[in-house]
């Protein structure tokens, strides 16, 4: 997959013409410009990269209330946070997730919904997630994972962290 679908499909075709094309060749050459002193990978170069070309069209934060406000502000009606699902401290954040998974694949239904996707290596605690056709989910994942991207869903991995845990408790 080329660079450029990637990006369209990362932005579900928001990201188009010469803001593209700039995208394309800033990602591009990140490993021979990377953004910060610190960066010691290609692979972190274009995680940073494709995290600052993608700005708009992600939400980030390092509280899962907040980044869930920036997600509410991507649509015209979304459901408020749902606190209560946070009350069972034995499953952590997994029920947020499994419900917001729920919510995500009611919308663009023609599309086969949304999914949740974060992409890793910004250096930072924050969660960078980016809401994109679930379609397109592997495709995306697989494509990033050749540039040495880590691209996960946050549920999937969150079900893994759970299952471990659980694991490790019955031993």
């Amino acid at each position: 997959m080329l660079l450029s679908e990637l990006l369209t499909r990362m932005t579900c075709g928001d990201m188009e013409g010469e803001e593209l094309d700039d995208a394309v060749a800033a990602i591009t050459n990140a490993p021979s410009n990377p953004q910060e002193e610190w960066v010691d990978s290609d692979a972190q170069a274009y995680a940073l990269e494709l995290i600052n070309q993608l700005g708009g069209f992600i939400a980030s934060s390092d509280k899962i209330d907040e980044l869930h406000e920036q997600i509410q502000e991507m649509f015209d009606e979304f459901p408020d946070f749902p606190y209560a699902l946070l009350e069972d401290r034995e499953r952590g954040v997994l029920p947020y997730y499994e419900w917001l998974d729920d919510e995500l694949a009611k919308r663009a239904v023609d599309e086969g919904g949304y999914d949740l996707i974060q992409i890793e290596g910004s250096g930072t605690d924050n969660m960078d997630a980016l809401i994109v056709y679930r379609r397109d989910t592997a495709d995306i994942i697989q494509a990033a994972a050749l540039m040495g991207v880590t691209i996960q869903r946050p549920l999937t991995y969150f079900r893994a962290v759970l299952a471990q845990v659980e694991a490790n408790k019955s031993r």
